[in-house]
């Protein structure tokens, strides 16, 4: 993952207008990358979560409310003539978390059912959470298409969930495992494609280099770093087990910013999607470096024969 999405953005760039025309498959694509993650959900395991509710409400508080107005004013106060990166960076912190949480919290050997009930909550939450929290923190500085918004999450994210969750459902896991083994690399493919499609469709109005883009790097690493250590010490101050700590710092620290990206192109100036983009290239590695930092794996002792 911290190779793949750096890749799309260094293809989209390269590829510029060749490729830009596919722009109306991105949401097709992004659809299936999303049913792909959810054909591993199952109602079952989301009814056992949500009977200890804390771990979830300590998610919503930090992930919708702690982070998003944090961004806020560190975004304004670090770009005041720039109300397009900090509607970027905005959009970037309110959109839902995302599916590769799971594959992280199994690294670190986290609870993964709590991850995927998580990303579950968040992704039906989506269509009304990402417009309302971008049109509230941005209303004084952009004109937002809150309904466009609504649709196009609802295609891309809820749907194909549901779609997924039900199929898993109703089969009792054997579909998924029939057709899991494709889809996992054929999404990861597709992935990429998302990317590089909306790179560049980017490229075209980044006509040259501008020193306020290496200010803007430094403040999406902080702010994608502060989203894991917000994550972390949410788990620490209420007081979570290893295994639930681990999943709530990737599912407040992981976000789905390919949909961000999307939706920056599809509802707002392209230069709001220049923060989105930089983003992408530093989650998956911050994902990798938060767990050696926050959420190491226990050490295994060794006994003598």
């Amino acid at each position: 993952m911290p190779l793949l999405t750096p890749t799309g953005v260094v293809c989209g760039f390269l590829l510029g207008s060749r490729i830009s025309g596919f722009a109306p498959a991105v949401t097709f694509l992004f659809a299936f990358i999303t049913f792909s993650g959810a054909l591993s959900m199952n109602v079952g395991d989301f009814l056992r979560v949500i009977k200890n509710p804390k771990p979830i409400l300590a998610f919503l508080v930090s992930f919708h409310i702690i982070i998003p107005v944090a961004v806020r004013v560190l975004a304004g106060f670090a770009f005041p003539q720039e109300p397009a990166f900090v509607t970027g960076l905005v959009l970037l912190f309110a959109i839902p978390a995302a599916v590769s949480g799971f594959i992280w919290t199994s690294i670190h050997k986290g609870n993964g059912p709590l991850t995927l009930s998580i990303i579950l909550i968040d992704t039906i939450l989506a269509p009304f959470m990402v417009p309302f929290t971008v049109s509230t923190l941005m209303r004084t500085t952009v004109s937002i298409d809150t309904t466009g918004m609504f649709v196009s999450l609802v295609w891309m994210v809820v749907l194909p969930s549901i779609f997924g969750i039900l199929i898993n459902q109703s089969s009792k896991g054997k579909i998924p495992s029939l057709f899991v083994p494709v889809f996992k690399p054929l999404s990861k493919l597709f992935l990429v494609a998302v990317i590089a499609i909306n790179a560049s469709r980017v490229s075209a109005s980044v006509t040259s280099f501008e020193p306020v883009f290496l200010f803007l790097a430094f403040a999406c690493l902080a702010l994608s770093f502060m989203g894991f250590f917000v994550g972390a010490l949410t788990g620490k101050v209420t007081a979570l087990d290893r295994a639930d700590r681990v999943s709530t710092m990737y599912a407040v620290g992981l976000r789905n910013i390919s949909a961000a990206l999307v939706l920056a192109l599809e509802f707002f100036p392209p230069r709001v999607a220049i923060p989105v983009l930089m983003g992408i290239l530093f989650q998956q590695t911050l994902a990798s470096v938060a767990g050696m930092l926050f959420v190491p794996l226990p050490s295994v002792k060794r006994t003598k024969a």
